[in-house]
């Protein structure tokens, strides 16, 4: 009888566990192993002192939804007019409109195919709206992690912009719990499919090393299929030795989908 493949859900934080949840729901079978803890600003006094200056910025840009929560205490009561806003993709959008949900900013964010998201979908979109034309604009804050692409704040650079960065949350690599493992090596033994599904370069390098001790899991996992939630993340994939990989958003419709 042809079973139904597993889950391994590698997407951080409380969108990862929920994407496991809705998969059980739909009736899949799903474990959350994450591959990053998200943490606090690693200094909460220089987060509040930049965001008490925003209105200095021509543009702030919000990496992700945890740039939303980490930046959230900090934020103005009111977003300042002369500062224009932008996500790199949907979920970030909803979580900022979601913060001033009485008077929203303008938000700029990738559109139409490109609305998963990503620097590159970000930069198209900035250029496409003419948030970057002819000048840039003159002062930009990202709002990230400690560490992350530097690749769209070059860009920015590159077309004359001052580039601050503000870490508002931390990305620390998780380790796989025991009970975790055990629950892959029981789809292992049982003959299951893995689909990996997988949203940032760093998670295929993390799911590696959690995988790493048993040789034999790894391969198993490996020979499954990963759904990457971005083109650049495909490619990490593949150089990693997944057997199949696929491009789709992390929703569980769009998953199952893709899986089917």
């Amino acid at each position: 009888m042809h079973q139904q493949p597993a889950f391994l859900v590698t997407r951080p934080g409380a969108a990862g566990r929920l994407l496991a949840d809705d998969l059980e729901a739909l009736g899949a079978e799903a474990l959350w192993l994450p591959s990053i803890e998200l943490g606090p600003a690693p200094d909460p006094a220089a987060v509040a002192a930049t965001l008490q200056r925003l209105a200095q910025f021509d543009l702030a840009i919000f990496v992700s939804p945890a740039a939303v929560r980490g930046a959230a205490a900090a934020l103005p009561a009111t977003w300042p007019e002369g500062t224009r806003a932008a996500v790199v993709g949907t979920a970030t959008a909803s979580a900022l409109r979601a913060h001033y949900a009485a008077a929203p900013p303008h938000v700029v964010e990738p559109q139409g195919d490109a609305a998963a998201g990503g620097s590159e979908a970000l930069w198209a979109a900035l250029l496409t709206q003419r948030v970057v034309a002819a000048q840039a604009p003159r002062r930009v804050l990202i709002l990230r992690a400690t560490h992350g692409r530097e690749w769209l704040g070059e860009r920015l650079s590159e077309a004359g912009a001052q580039v601050e960065t503000l870490a508002v949350y931390t990305r620390t690599p998780c380790s796989a719990p025991p009970a975790a493992l055990e629950r892959l090596k029981r789809w292992r033994g049982a003959g299951r499919a893995i689909v990996s599904v997988i949203t940032s370069s760093e998670a295929v390098s993390v799911l590696g090393q959690q995988l790493a001790p048993d040789a034999g899991l790894r391969a198993a996992v490996l020979a499954g299929l990963a759904l990457a939630s971005h083109e650049r993340v495909a490619a990490a994939a593949r150089s990693a030795g997944f057997a199949r990989v696929a491009v789709a958003a992390p929703g569980t419709d769009t998953l199952l989908a893709a899986v089917r």
